[in-house]
């Protein structure tokens, strides 16, 4: 309200303009009941208008607190949003990873089949080795034997061949020595150690044969 406020010139202006109807030609008393009735309409619209208020303050209290709640809804569904983002992001590379992990299944999947594959395939070849081994083996075993079987014939023709050699130059050294025997008998003074079965002429005499061993 302005300091300069005249109250006087405001009731007479504003506030007794149309009330001297209710004043004409009545008594003092009857103008204090009208005051009185009027003053406890007052009191009444004061009442129900501070009844009225006060259901409005309640209202506003109620929309400040579901405006609060609704703030706060908002808020709890933009938490939401960022977390069912995360999640989908989540969701997304445990995907990626799902499906890396089925290809490196799947590749590991091909190389055990290729591994098992090769395992067979060296397992035929260990088998076919063995029998070759085991062949050889037997090769070995039969050559061994043979080569036994040779030593202990070569060994018995070199003491045949040497009982023949001793046979042969024994029978020889028997010949040699009756004809020595008979040319004696025919020349007398002829010299027999100059001749013999195992000698040989060379450049016009009689030299030892060369010997074999």
């Amino acid at each position: 309200m302005e300091k300069n406020f005249d109250a006087g010139n405001f009731i007479d202006a504003q506030l007794f303009p149309g009330t001297e109807e209710h004043f004409h030609e009545s008594s003092l008393a009857g103008q204090a009941r009208w005051m009185y009735r009027t003053l406890l309409r007052g009191a009444v619209i004061a009442r129900k208008a501070e009844f009225e208020l006060s259901g409005m303050e309640s209202l506003r209290r109620r929309l400040e607190s579901a405006g609060k709640a609704n703030n706060d809804l908002k808020r709890e569904v933009e938490t939401l949003r960022e977390q069912l983002a995360q999640s989908n992001e989540k969701l997304e590379a445990a995907e990626k990873r799902a499906s890396t992990a089925e290809k490196t299944l799947e590749e590991s999947d091909t190389t055990i089949s290729r591994l098992v594959e090769r395992q067979k395939t060296l397992e035929g070849q260990v088998g076919v080795a063995q029998g070759r081994v085991i062949a050889l083996e037997k090769e070995r075993d039969e050559a061994v034997s043979s080569k036994e079987a040779f030593e202990a014939d070569l060994a018995g023709w070199k003491t045949k061949y040497k009982e023949v050699v001793k046979q042969g130059k024994g029978a020889i050294l028997a010949t040699e020595e009756a004809l020595k025997a008979q040319v004696k008998i025919v020349v007398p003074d002829f010299d027999m150690s100059a001749i013999g079965v195992f000698k040989m002429i060379k450049d016009g005499k009689i030299v030892d044969m060369p010997s074999d061993d």
